[in-house]
């Protein structure tokens, strides 16, 4: 992509999709590698672009922040929104991840590490195979959601970590304490993993690889990867009380 102005007045919609078109479809594809198939391509770049225009609406010229920046963290809040108004698991599947999550943090206290899927299984006393079946249902959840952010507050107003990020880079004091002690504790949940859920989660976020991609370095069938990232981001959000 070319490099982009900072505009220092608000561009024209023709002007913001003619620059940032390319932006809004990066961030779409990136959010479709981890949702339903019952989501469109195409309804998430629309809301990612509803996002780039009212960004730039919003966006505070006098501020120490570049535009593109500003706009990022809109567009892809809006698709982020957008995935909200779906309820991708109905209550019963919510409560199965919840007793998974329990599990985890029961068992690893007993043993003083990381529980096996065996010993979750029997924990939860059904079979390992219905075990897995139940990851297979709960494999779209998120590692952190937007909601899970901590908030900052300022006067009569909350802000969740990601909005003082997006409105201004020199955080408080306060506000640079409590992402510090977020981005610790979850840097502590991924220390804490088992070797091969670590390897996915370096694979999968960091080098931005496939599931199907994983799948033959790791010499396993896709859909045990995807299991596999759906025991880990149950283990993680144990680990972090989410």
């Amino acid at each position: 992509m070319n490099a982009v102005p900072n505009y220092e007045v608000s561009p024209s919609p023709d002007e913001l999709l003619e620059e940032y078109l390319p932006l809004v479809r990066y961030h779409a594809d990136q959010l479709m590698r981890r949702t339903p198939d019952s989501i469109e391509l195409n309804d998430l770049i629309n809301a990612g672009v509803l996002g780039l225009l009212d960004g730039s609406q919003r966006f505070d010229h006098s501020r120490d922040v570049q535009f593109k920046t500003f706009v990022s963290y809109r567009v892809r809040g809006a698709m982020i929104d957008y995935l909200r108004a779906f309820d991708w698991m109905p209550r019963g599947l919510r409560d199965n991840a919840k007793k998974m999550q329990g599990a985890f943090l029961e068992l690893e206290q007993v043993y003083g590490r990381p529980a096996e899927e065996t010993e979750i299984a029997s924990h939860l006393g059904i079979s390992l195979s219905e075990y897995r079946e139940r990851l297979n249902q709960v494999r779209y959840m998120s590692v952190i959601h937007f909601d899970d952010l901590p908030a900052t507050n300022s006067d009569d107003d909350t802000y969740s970590i990601l909005e003082t990020l997006e409105a201004d880079p020199m955080l408080t004091p306060e506000s640079q304490n409590t992402m510090q002690e977020f981005v610790h504790q979850l840097a502590e949940a991924i220390t804490a993993l088992p070797k091969r859920e670590n390897v996915l989660i370096t694979l999968y976020y960091y080098e931005e690889l496939t599931m199907k991609e994983i799948a033959l370095i790791l010499g396993l069938t896709e859909s045990r990867v995807s299991q596999l990232h759906a025991q880990m981001v149950i283990r993680l959000r144990a680990l972090m009380g989410l």
